[in-house]
């Protein structure tokens, strides 16, 4: 999906989206020899009380609402793992090393990747470089901003939604939509 902005805010995606997404990439694995698409068990309100609860964190009603419909998926292919979600009991707030904050040592840099939510490996490649929820950049309806962690980068959160960066924002219904129309896309040619 092209992401061509102008210079009011994005389109948000809702529920109807997100569903047709999982549809897409459930009949897209289903043609592919070998590819399959598993999926978690969904969470209950209760498991969802509890994973905020553990990670002393509202969740964005996006992802929540994939959870406790969808649960988590992960795209298997010739027995490996293509893409996935982390499973919400694997989910983590910490990157692997403080020191990849912007500045290394800055408290500030440091307490905001603790702060992180860590819910989707980028590729299959390396199990460090993840999606992650910034849990300073949340919008009037709750949702989270989505940003990219890189093990070998240096790191910042940045809060998005004020100022001149508010079109950047992205929540999770429009990264799942996008994440799996790349997918797609790119694993169809081959």
């Amino acid at each position: 999906m092209s992401s061509t902005k102008s210079s009011a805010s994005p389109r948000k995606l809702g529920e109807r989206e997100v569903a047709e997404a999982v549809k897409r990439l459930e009949a897209f694995a289903s043609e592919k020899e070998d590819m399959s698409v598993e999926f978690s068990t969904p969470l209950d309100a209760e498991q969802v009380q509890k994973l905020e609860a553990k990670y002393k964190l509202k969740l964005p009603p996006s992802y929540v609402h994939f959870l406790r419909t969808h649960g988590t998926f992960t795209v298997m292919y010739g027995g490996a793992e293509l893409i996935g979600m982390e499973r919400p009991d694997y989910l983590h707030v910490a990157a692997p090393e403080s020191s990849d904050a912007v500045d290394g040592d800055d408290p500030d840099v440091e307490e905001a990747i603790k702060e992180a939510l860590f819910f989707q490996r980028i590729d299959s490649d390396s199990v460090e470089n993840f999606w992650c929820f910034n849990p300073r950049d949340r919008s009037p309806e709750g949702e989270l901003g989505v940003v990219a962690y890189y093990h070998d980068e240096t790191f910042a959160l940045p809060q998005l939604l004020g100022g001149e960066d508010a079109e950047r924002f992205r929540d999770f219904s429009t990264h799942i939509v996008e994440v799996i129309d790349e997918f797609i896309e790119t694993y169809g040619e081959a």
